[in-house]
């Protein structure tokens, strides 16, 4: 039997279900919260909180298998059939654009179905337990606890109310298992699940803003840390309201960050601000030495290992840029002309030729065409994913695709057309000069001096930058990921980053009193992990805006 969203009724979250989409900022009967200023000054940010906005978050495929993985036990990846999220600003759980669709809807009822049937066919008795045979009072035992697990807090009475009516009727017809299945069934479709619902609070006197209550703290600081469902840990705290300071939110998110889900995060992240998911099916066409079969997913793992080691063990920003080492198994090093022994990666420097994350193979080999490098990819890479520096794209008139090879010239020969047209020079004068810095690497991601038989000249120029002291020419790619590493713009960005990551959006005029803190002690510290510490800690983290209840009702 299976119980379909619509027909589910739970009168505390109002008109807001999966099936007719719940629109952003809204929260129950809230109407759209207020318009928030285009501009902050400091008096603003000293006067009190000024959260940005605070959108309802539907949960993505990792948080829904890491969720049901943490409470049930259910490791099925009951998400593979999901569609994929969308992204925006490089992310997919940003709360504009990963929104619900009726495919979804479909595919996360089937999903709660097969959930509810292997979690009752392998762990009703932990779940459900019912010794003494009372199977009511069982059944309202296991809505309680499985309930206030998967809907980050205690059910309210009406919320209650609902699911043991439906207990009820369907064990007055079938088996104490199958009532269990179909009440899990329910709780795994309902808003309140595949939603992060933050309740309306009283707002601050100061100027209107809503400090979360201790479970939606520990929500929100759970899914930006693990990307799952707080554990017992965390609900124990929001129960004990020991999540009110920052003194207590800093303890349990050093906590988090000690927990193997938090590893899996940042990776995450890493995956998503470098791009890297097309890298697992890479097409290169075939030059002297073969690569391996699985070439494109093995240089996932190689800069999967490099940011990992790079994030937990130097831990630092200009350590990201500065290491000569990259990370090879015993089927890769061959390729990229090393040896190499083991299952696992592990590193290996390569002096005068790597400079960090800038020179890892897994970016160069992404930034490039199948049969050639793609100074323009690689330009457009680095000043929007490391200086958050957008760039404009091409015109609909130009065709934008890269000359062909040339056995004759070097790829700067063959590209010097972007620069010498004028409907192109205003944009490729931008780029260009950046990629060129990158033709040490071919389209494989190996270093190289040659490009055809001809020298490779590695020069190149940042240009009309903000930030003034990374305008002008550099040499090669050491000098530039030594710019880089020395950037104040780069640190801004990468902070800027994981703000929107963590929030789920992108930042507003009114973060400004959170993320300019933020940002401005990443300049001093460089310090990675802390980034996520601060973040956590911030008005934007713990606040949201508030929000005009429609009509005098109340969620």
């Amino acid at each position: 039997m299976r119980v379909p969203l619509a027909q589910l009724t739970v009168p505390w979250l109002g008109a807001c279900l999966l099936a007719s989409g719940c629109q952003k900022g809204s929260a129950g009967d809230a109407a759209d919260p207020k318009t928030e200023p285009s501009v902050i000054s400091f008096a603003d940010c000293q006067a009190g909180p000024v959260p940005g906005e605070a959108p309802l978050r539907l949960l993505t495929r990792r948080a829904y298998d890491n969720s049901v993985a943490d409470i049930l036990g259910d490791l099925g990846n009951a998400s593979a059939t999901f569609p994929p999220e969308n992204q925006l600003l490089g992310f997919n759980n940003n709360a504009e654009a990963h929104q619900a669709s009726p495919l979804l809807v479909s595919e996360m009822l089937s999903a709660a179905e097969g959930i509810a049937e292997r979690t009752v066919a392998r762990n009703l008795d932990h779940i459900a337990p019912c010794a003494s045979g009372a199977t009511m009072d069982c059944g309202a035992d296991f809505i309680r606890e499985i309930g206030r697990k998967l809907f980050r807090r205690p059910l309210v009475a009406a919320e209650e109310v609902v699911f043991k009516r439906l207990f009820t009727e369907t064990l007055a017809r079938d088996s104490y298992a199958n009532a269990v299945s179909i009440v899990l069934q329910a709780l795994l479709q309902a808003p309140q699940f595949l939603y992060r619902v933050e309740s309306i609070r009283p707002p601050l006197v100061e100027n209107g803003a809503q400090i979360l209550g201790p479970y939606e703290t520990a929500t929100r600081l759970s899914y930006f840390l693990t990307e799952s469902a707080p554990d017992d840990t965390l609900l124990e705290a929001a129960a004990q309201n020991a999540l009110a300071t920052r003194e207590e939110l800093e303890v349990q998110a050093r906590r988090l960050l000690q927990l193997p889900h938090a590893r899996s995060m940042v990776a995450n992240f890493h995956a998503q601000w470098l791009d890297t998911e097309e890298l697992g099916h890479v097409i290169r066409e075939q030059t002297g030495v073969s690569p391996p079969a699985n070439f494109g997913s093995l240089l996932q793992a190689s800069l999967a290992s490099y940011m990992d080691a790079a994030f937990w063990e130097k831990g630092t920003f200009e350590s990201l840029f500065s290491s000569d080492e990259i990370f090879l198994n015993a089927e890769l090093a061959p390729f990229l002309g090393h040896s190499a022994t083991g299952e696992g990666f592990s590193a290996v420097s390569e002096p005068k030729q790597r400079f960090g994350l800038l020179t890892q193979p897994a970016l160069m080999a992404e930034l490039a065409h199948p049969n050639q490098t793609a100074p323009v990819f690689r330009g457009v890479f680095l000043r929007e994913h490391f200086l958050c520096n957008e760039v404009p794209p091409p015109p609909p008139t130009v065709n934008a695709v890269a000359p062909d090879p040339d056995p004759k010239a070097t790829t700067r020969e063959r590209f010097r057309q972007h620069t010498e047209s004028p409907v192109c020079a205003s944009c490729h004068t931008l780029i260009d000069p950046v990629g060129f810095g990158f033709e040490n690497y071919d389209q494989f991601g190996r270093f190289r001096t040659e490009e055809n038989g001809l020298p490779v000249d590695a020069s190149g120029a940042l240009n009309g930058l903000p930030e003034t002291s990374l305008n002008g020419p550099f040499s090669g790619p050491a000098e530039l990921a030594q710019r880089i590493s020395q950037s104040a713009s780069a640190r801004d960005c990468l902070a800027t980053q994981w703000f929107r990551f963590a929030a789920g959006r992108a930042e507003t005029a009114a973060d400004r009193c959170s993320l300019t803190p933020i940002q401005a002690e990443f300049q001093v510290t460089g310090a990675l992990p802390e980034v996520l510490v601060k973040i956590a800690l911030s008005d934007a983290f713990r606040y949201r805006p508030p929000y005009v209840l429609s009509g005098g009702s109340k969620p």
